[in-house]
């Protein structure tokens, strides 16, 4: 591409970003629905159809809807030292001879710039013919001394393409295909604690154990450190000047960790929450492990942290409802959990859900239901250990013999429900029902009158 029709195209683009942002601001103004991210949106859809409208197809691209690149798209996982080849395959459907001149184009917008020496094409330049089909043979060669990361890149076949600035507006620019290299190397250090999720009272102690294990030959350091802010946030109290306000802060827990994890060895990072008195609502933060593993990406070295105060209700729930017959009365009352206290090291937690459950019949009398049953009931997932699963780091799926989950073997618990069944014979009028329940942060309830008794 000529340094003029470069500029041209930047001038185009520069212009439809200033009309987007002008079009956006007169249309929504007091709209606070994030303006910038919809111009910047608008203006790579319409800087994209530049190649493929009229206008331009007619001005200085002529041939690019006519020329197909396949794959498009090409995603490699590397390790330093390893090459990989692949198969490029591009056809003319013009009317017309087009020059092809492959070669690289530098993406500005990467987390990792590629060495031009890392990729070569096989092909030299030549003119295709219409109707034609010309396979490049791409070679991918990582030097030993490359650095961990991601790198895009543009492998362009055509004379006419984006370069600089321009490039990193066009992934999908016709005649080019997008090349991503992932390099990494095994991580030697497995996280077996994802997360740790409970459910905790006020006033309360309570520890916690993170588990890692070192599958590598050599001792790799960690140095854990508390960071606030999870991927889920709950929105407990605003403050009036903005912001989240938490149960707590990262005061109120502790870390003692080992200075390493050794060779072949697991160790435990211990977590001490003392729970304030007064603390309510939840809190949610991060173990940053800092794993001194090169193998593991900033992102994977951290244990999600989530406490949900459980709720002490003083005073039961009531509600009043008719019975139209002296039929019996049949009370269900169900509860959901999802998985707490998993992680919870020293002493015995009950965390079932129960409920406190009586009744007043229509003259005021205070009776008592029996209780007849009680029925648990879970979800269960059966995973593939060659996949990363949810809440597990991804990084565990590159560990040759694969990875080891907080479950038993190839079953993974969801959300566990709790049921009681209450009993009474009753009579027709109103009745009150009072629920007490202890251990949940909520309940479903259902009363159903039976026939009367002859």
């Amino acid at each position: 591409m000529s340094i003029l029709d470069i500029k041209t195209l930047k001038l185009i683009i520069c212009g439809l970003l200033i009309l987007s942002v002008l079009s956006i601001a007169c249309a929504g103004a007091g709209n606070k629905a994030e303006p910038a991210e919809i111009g910047v949106m608008e203006t790579k859809v319409a800087a994209s159809s530049i190649a493929s409208s009229g206008m331009d197809a007619g001005y200085n691209y002529p041939e690019f809807e006519k020329i197909s690149v396949d794959p498009a798209y090409q995603y490699l996982e590397l390790k330093p030292g390893d090459s990989k080849n692949f198969t490029v395959t591009v056809e003319n459907k013009d009317n017309k001879t087009i020059a092809l001149d492959p070669r690289l184009v530098i993406i500005p917008y990467t987390e990792n710039f590629i060495n031009e020496s890392w990729v070569s094409i096989s092909s030299s330049a030549k003119g295709l013919k219409p109707g034609e089909k010309e396979e490049f043979e791409v070679e991918v060669n990582v030097p030993e001394n490359a650095d961990l990361g991601n790198y895009a890149v543009l492998i362009a076949f055509t004379e006419n393409v984006p370069e600089g600035d321009v490039a990193g507006y066009y992934p999908n620019f016709p005649g080019t295909m997008q090349l991503n290299l992932q390099v990494w190397v095994p991580p030697t250090v497995q996280i077996l604690t994802p997360y740790v999720n409970d459910l905790v009272e006020a006033g309360e102690t309570y520890t916690y154990e993170v588990k890692l294990r070192n599958t590598g030959s050599k001792d790799i350091a960690i140095s854990p450190e508390l960071t606030e802010g999870g991927n889920v946030i709950y929105y407990d109290s605003i403050s009036p000047y903005g912001g989240v306000t938490y149960a707590f802060g990262n005061d109120a827990i502790s870390v003692e960790a080992p200075e390493k994890v050794k060779a072949g060895q697991t160790a435990i990072v211990k977590l001490t929450l003392k729970v304030p008195a007064d603390a309510k609502g939840s809190y949610t933060g991060n173990l940053d492990l800092n794993i001194d593993d090169p193998g593991i990406r900033e992102y994977e070295g951290k244990v999600s942290l989530n406490f949900r105060i459980l709720p002490v209700p003083e005073e039961p729930y009531e509600t009043i409802f008719k019975a139209g017959n002296n039929g019996t009365i049949n009370i269900q009352v169900s509860a959901y959990q999802y998985g707490y206290g998993l992680y919870t090291a020293g002493g015995d937690r009950n965390l079932t859900p129960s409920f406190e459950v009586s009744l007043k019949d229509p003259s005021g009398k205070e009776v008592t239901p029996a209780l007849v049953s009680t029925k648990q009931s879970g979800s269960v997932s059966i995973i593939d250990d060659t996949y990363p699963q949810p809440y597990l780091p991804y990084i565990s799926a590159r560990i040759a013999g694969g990875m080891e989950t907080y479950s038993q073997g190839s079953y993974q618990g969801g959300t566990t429900t709790f049921v009681e069944t209450y009993t009474v014979p009753g009579i027709a009028g109103d009745w009150t029902l009072s629920i007490l329940p202890i251990n949940t942060e909520n309940f479903d309830y259902s009363v159903t009158i039976g026939a009367a008794e002859e």
